[in-house]
């Protein structure tokens, strides 16, 4: 009886705090069966020079977070008083087919924040995703003009952010449905680079962004843009990523676009990499130049909803040396449907089709690279 009383009175104060501070628990657990095919095409040129690998490989397995990534979190707002709150979120992402730590290990990958909210706009501190990530809080230019908010899995194509440690946000209130958001990180990654009292300088990786999004109704639209700046030990030239696009609800359906260009970017598609096609060969890339092309919808059907999109990417390499040199395409088709069976479960079945080219040089020398992807998987989402 003692015991009794003692668990239900800690109850009681754990439920007064926690109404007092107004804290949430919440979480997404999605585990499903996949299976991928993928096939690389050997490029050979007629002195010899060959790029990436050749062969096909099937996979069949169980997988984790393909309708919606598995997370842990906590979140919780204050009122302080003359219409200022203080907040937090700690998001813990993880694989639900093994248990295993996302993002590098880190206790909370996904998201690390503390804001200050007012009349004036929101700030926030932390590691945090960045407004092109499709990614949390900030998840801004995705979540709008993509049907899939950052693509099905491995098809995608199209640039996309990442979350960033030592981040400053700043999101202001909404003037006639327009709304600003300004981000800044002073170091991208402390888990890749632990050298302490570097933040903010030049021996190490700093983001910044802006994007203005507008809501009008049934019409939402974005402009963002997003610069990436190396330590001085990086070859490539500084990142710059320029978006926009939007989507249209018609009640029947909502349609998304959407319009990108990358300068001196990291990386493209999700196959093969052009840089590493030069780079391995020489160490003088500086980036890849790109624009890419999205349109997708999401269509209620049947109790459900279908899901569809088609992504379009060209571009080409930019290098020290003018003697090397990658053009490379990628596009994408992809469909999910999702059924719910409750409020908090949904069944979801989907697949898709990416393949690439790379056409690459090096001096008079040239061969192609031909990658192919395929998907299909089931699945189920539960969320709490």
């Amino acid at each position: 009886m003692k015991k009794t009383l003692a668990a239900l009175a800690v109850l009681g104060a754990f439920a007064g705090s926690a109404a007092a501070a107004d804290v949430t628990v919440y979480g997404v657990v999605d585990t499903g069966l996949a299976y991928t095919y993928e096939n690389s095409e050997l490029g050979v040129s007629d002195t010899g020079f060959t790029e990436g690998t050749n062969g096909s490989e099937n996979q069949f397995g169980m997988q984790s977070g393909y309708n919606s990534s598995s997370r842990f979190g906590i979140k919780g707002t204050e009122d302080l008083g003359n219409g200022l709150k203080v907040g937090f979120k700690l998001e813990n992402g993880f694989s639900s087919d093994d248990g295993t730590l996302g993002q590098s290990g880190r206790l909370f990958g996904r998201e690390s924040s503390l804001s200050l909210m007012s009349e004036f706009g929101t700030i926030s501190f932390g590691r945090m995703g960045g407004v092109a990530s499709s990614a949390g809080t900030y998840d801004i230019v995705y979540s709008i003009a993509d049907s899939f908010d950052g693509g099905d899995n491995d098809v995608l194509g199209l640039n996309i952010s990442d979350r960033y440690d030592n981040m400053v946000t700043y999101q202001s209130p909404k003037f006639a449905g327009v709304q600003g958001t300004v981000q800044y990180s002073f170091k991208q990654d402390n888990k890749s680079d632990t050298d302490t009292g570097d933040e903010g300088t030049s021996k190490v990786n700093r983001y910044a962004s802006f994007a203005l999004t507008g809501d009008f109704g049934p019409l939402q639209m974005v402009g963002a843009y997003e610069l990436t700046k190396y330590a001085n030990t990086d070859n490539h030239d500084e990142t710059h990523a320029f978006y926009l696009g939007g989507n249209y609800d018609f009640q029947v359906l909502k349609l998304f676009a959407m319009a990108q260009y990358t300068k001196a970017a990291k990386d493209f598609g999700t196959l093969e990499d052009p840089l590493s096609v030069i780079g391995n060969l020489a160490g003088t890339e500086k980036g890849i130049d790109s624009y890419g092309l999205h349109l997708g919808t999401i269509v209620p059907a049947f109790g459900g909803d279908f899901t569809a999109a088609v992504y379009y990417v060209d571009g080409e390499t930019d290098t020290i040396a003018d003697v090397l040199s990658a053009d490379a395409t990628y596009l994408g088709v992809s469909a999910r449907y999702v059924y719910p069976l409750s409020k908090r479960t949904s069944i979801y079945a989907g697949a898709g089709y990416a393949e690439e080219k790379i056409d690459s040089n090096v001096g008079p020398v040239s061969a192609t690279d031909k990658n192919k992807l395929g998907q299909a998987y089931a699945g189920i989402t539960h969320t709490f």
